[in-house]
């Protein structure tokens, strides 16, 4: 067990604050980053035809916008709308955390499906490359949480507790860690031995997309168990969370894309 009380702000200029929450998070987008690139460029190697690297890199920055806004307008719309709807203003103070991963799955999945109609390579294919380089972000990218002591877990005496200094005094589950490792490490691992394994073959497959949903969304279902988290309105539920309910349709998403036709 130990006291938490790094401060979220990583350094000034001047009158400037910058944040971890921000450093990190564009340390996950630029690691994403790569490992797409190094997919994108194992099928050109092998004769696949792909985007060039000029429209992929196009590719990327709207596709990195449309996480951004995706993730924020899931968070106000799925985790607190109420809240959002009393305080416009702040639905852009993205410092102050406050981001949703199945909102920017579904906005991601929406650009990823324009960006397919422009081009010959195929939503799964994309897919899958983006699962891949995801989940490694994810793994980097909820280590901001942490960094900004939120979504923090429950109170409990376990020896893995740890003390958020500006939420409490009481020791909590770091969620935020659990999330980082079974979410995202641990699913980029499974997904990379795989992609080694099979290779390029494997992209265009969706299974590397169904390995991805099915792992995030089994771990973050677990995990919310630990989260100190409350019941939204949408899901005026006993027992499940709001990102416990997404996490199921995202589970199920990742089962039915097996049945997507390959080409298509």
């Amino acid at each position: 067990m130990f006291c938490w009380s790094a401060s979220n702000v990583a350094f000034s200029i001047g009158q400037l604050n910058v944040y971890w929450y921000g450093i990190i998070y564009a340390a996950a987008i630029f690691a994403s980053w790569l490992v797409a690139t190094y997919a994108l460029r194992k099928l050109r190697s092998n004769g696949v035809q792909a985007p060039s690297k000029e429209e992929f890199d196009g590719f990327m920055f709207w596709a990195i916008v449309s996480i951004i806004i995706g993730a924020r307008l899931g968070h106000v719309l799925f985790f607190d709308l109420e809240y959002y709807i009393k305080h416009p203003s702040e639905i852009f103070m993205l410092r102050n955390g406050g981001l949703s991963f199945h909102g920017a799955v579904i906005a991601l999945a929406a650009y990823t499906y324009y960006f397919m109609k422009r081009t010959s390579i195929s939503w799964l294919t994309l897919s899958d490359i983006m699962c891949l380089a995801g989940a490694l972000g994810i793994g980097i990218g909820r280590l901001a949480n942490f960094m900004n002591q939120e979504l923090y877990g429950k109170v409990t005496s376990a020896s893995c507790a740890v003390i958020f200094s500006m939420v409490d005094h009481m020791p909590r589950y770091p969620t935020q860690l659990f999330e980082s490792f079974f979410e995202g490490f641990l699913n980029f691992w499974i997904l990379f031995i795989i992609f080694g394994l099979r290779g390029v073959s494997i992209l265009g497959t969706g299974k590397l997309t169904m390995a991805f949903c099915t792992v995030y969304s089994a771990a973050r279902f677990v995990i919310e168990f630990y989260k100190e988290v409350e019941v939204y309105n949408y899901f005026d539920t006993v027992f499940l969370s709001v990102g416990q309910v997404l996490s199921i349709g995202l589970f199920l998403f990742g089962i039915l894309i097996l049945k997507f036709p390959r080409g298509r």
